[in-house]
């Protein structure tokens, strides 16, 4: 059996990476922090295709604490990992004058800080050719004056991939970053009409991505064994139009 994980995974692109590995044979460890009506929903829906091959994990990997508690569930059940899927997120849209300490804390802390953790905690269950996928943001690379904090960690994100490359050079393990574009998940569906036509009209293809796009490219990466220390844009041609 085939092991994986992937955090932030109940909905939108991580629920979607999480049933490509599941199709493809995998047993995936899930993850969320709070919105237990997604989970539940996730898992009947899952349990009726992929029964016995997945676990939905409510850990919080904002927290420390809670990534203590994700590795100890996960460490009780597998002594190998072949896929780390690292695809939670936090954001703030506070102006300038609004972030406090707090705030940019817990956006690095979520965005950065614990995935690190996560990673190097799980460094010796890794297979030899296994591989390390962060999902970073095309806005790590396009500044966004409206999300600072999530931007900043976001090229973090993506380099921390680059430099994390030599860490697994002994056990032939890739790590890379994918940058998804505007995508049809919950963070999105309640724009405004206007902000989403704006977005559009930016977009060169015209649309947001779908979840299961991003995923495709998501099981590539993973499994493309001489891809490694990339960062791959996927935002549809944003700006481009």
């Amino acid at each position: 059996m085939k092991y994986a994980i992937v955090t932030g995974s109940t909905k939108g692109i991580g629920k979607a990476v999480a049933e490509k590995l599941l199709i493809n044979g995998c047993f995936v460890f899930m993850n969320y922090a709070h919105d237990d009506e997604s989970a539940k929903i996730t898992q009947s829906e899952f349990e009726a295709k992929y029964s016995g091959r997945f676990i939905i994990i409510k850990a919080d990997l904002s927290t420390f604490d809670g990534l203590q508690s994700y590795i100890k569930i996960v460490k009780e059940k597998t002594n190998s990992l072949l896929y780390i899927v690292l695809n939670v997120g936090l954001t703030s849209r506070d102006s300038l004058d609004k972030i406090t300490p707090e705030i940019w804390n817990n956006v690095i802390n979520a965005n950065i800080s614990v995935p690190f953790f996560l990673v190097r905690d799980f460094r010796p269950l890794l297979e030899k050719q296994g591989s390390v996928l962060f999902v970073s943001s095309f806005l790590g690379s396009t500044p966004h004056a409206t999300s600072v904090a999530y931007g900043v960690t976001k090229a973090a994100v993506s380099f921390m991939a680059k430099c994390l490359v030599k860490e697994f050079v002994d056990i032939q393990v890739t790590v890379n970053a994918v940058e998804p574009g505007f995508t049809e998940t919950d963070w999105h569906r309640d724009k405004p009409d206007f902000i989403r036509k704006n977005i559009e009209n930016k977009t060169a293809l015209g649309r947001f991505a779908l979840p299961e796009e991003i995923a495709d490219l998501c099981y590539h990466m993973l499994n493309n064994k001489y891809i490694n220390g990339s960062v791959y844009n996927i935002d549809g041609g944003y700006n481009y139009k």
